[in-house]
């Protein structure tokens, strides 16, 4: 069985997609602490100044003591995000996106539906609801709902490793960005093949801008290609590679910039 484990976040970017669709089961790893400088509650659209590239579309987060765990945050209700994040939507119909109408649909039906307090409750809300619209099975469970030994965690990296034994699986896929964490020997010796996702990000058209603006949330690439060009990215456009072999390759891609 394939593991895949991350933080929740609201509209992420393709990458977050691909790795979940690979997994068999995903984990919503919520027994840390969230980092209000992170990228959970919050994420990248375009912006209709095209020298701005990008706005921010957000999700307020009620103000908590520090150390305070991402399952326990609470979305702040007092500030009217919906309608703002429905706002902001609408550069997509001055660019003339031509998904804009159905996209924009299941974006407010998520958001009409985003009744809760609990920021983590509405990660998996959203999530759902575009996995479903993409044909992606997502079989998830909760970190902090399931049984595994936390006591033998002495680093960052042995989080997962310890979900993976948990739930007897034989592959853990990371994004490739969170490489440097891993000690490939411990999966090893746990008989647990140790996977990084990368993207390849093809561009595609965004409107009339004359420059592409790469690993925006989701929601750009559905509004500018469509959900079947998205889904077949999401199922196609992507390389697993052994820590060995990703590091030869990264490093491989900076000789090659130099």
């Amino acid at each position: 069985m394939k593991i895949g484990i991350m933080q929740p976040y609201i509209f992420p970017y393709l990458g977050y997609w691909q790795v979940m669709n690979k997994t068999d089961r995903w984990i919503f790893f919520d027994t840390v602490q969230y980092n209000k400088r992170s990228w959970m509650n919050r994420n990248r659209i375009m912006h209709p100044n095209p020298v701005k590239e990008y706005q921010y579309i957000s999700v307020p987060i009620k103000k908590h003591p520090r150390g305070t765990l991402i399952n326990e945050v609470e979305i702040n209700q007092d500030i009217n995000w919906r309608e703002t994040i429905k706002g902001q939507l609408t550069v997509y119909k001055q660019l003339r996106a031509p998904y804009y109408d159905d996209v924009h649909a299941l974006i407010e039906s998520i958001l009409d539906e985003a009744k809760m307090d609990s920021f983590l409750e509405l990660c998996i809300l959203s999530s759902e609801a575009i996995c479903k619209s993409l044909h992606i099975a997502i079989n998830y469970k909760i970190a902090s709902q399931t049984d595994f030994d936390r006591e033998r965690i002495t680093a960052p990296g042995e989080w997962a490793l310890e979900i993976c034994k948990a739930q007897k699986a034989d592959m853990y896929i990371n994004p490739y960005s969170g490489y440097d964490i891993f000690d490939e020997e411990n999966y090893r010796k746990n008989n647990i093949e140790l996977r990084f996702l990368k993207p390849a990000i093809r561009e595609y058209t965004q409107s009339k801008r004359e420059r592409f603006v790469p690993s925006l949330s989701i929601i750009d690439m559905l509004m500018f290609t469509g959900f079947s060009y998205t889904e077949k990215s999401i199922k196609n456009d992507f390389s697993l590679y052994t820590k060995d072999d990703l590091i030869k390759g990264l490093q491989d891609e900076e000789r090659g910039k130099n």
